[in-house]
């Protein structure tokens, strides 16, 4: 009987494990195009490729919240809501409104921004700073 029991659980968690990670696995593309042409319009500079992957990996503190945010109903603090990842121009537009910045000043802050936080807490192989080191042409 404990036998039995012992498989029974054992299945149930695998399945469970399995159906977590799948549903995970879907949320995100691993490898994806920032360009949004629908909202900028030709671009000046190349699209960029984008590797969730890669950035998941090397999240640390905060998580999947560096970069998916949306406002506490409660507070109106930006904060991490497990589950309701949306995509950034959800709420970010082409252009600033109210305290809610462009998207394209919204990916430069946040890219950039955690790329340079990354080299002054001494991670000397973060991504890339400049313009040119996403922007890249083929």
């Amino acid at each position: 009987m404990r036998f039995k029991l012992s498989i029974v659980t054992f299945v149930f968690g695998l399945v469970v494990t399995s159906a977590v990670g799948w549903q995970v696995s879907m949320a995100q593309e691993e490898e994806y195009i920032l360009a949004h042409e629908d909202v900028f319009g030709n671009l000046r500079r190349p699209q960029v490729g984008f590797s969730h992957e890669t950035h998941v990996d090397k999240l640390e503190d905060g998580g999947c919240g560096k970069c998916h945010h949306a406002p506490d109903d409660k507070t109106g603090q930006l904060g991490y809501i497990d589950g309701d990842e949306q995509p950034c121009m959800e709420c970010h537009g082409l252009q600033k409104a109210n305290r809610i910045p462009a998207l394209r000043e919204a990916y430069h802050a946040n890219c950039t921004g955690c790329h340079r936080d990354q080299i002054k807490s001494g991670n000397l192989q973060s991504g890339p700073t400049t313009c040119g080191g996403c922007h890249r042409k083929n």
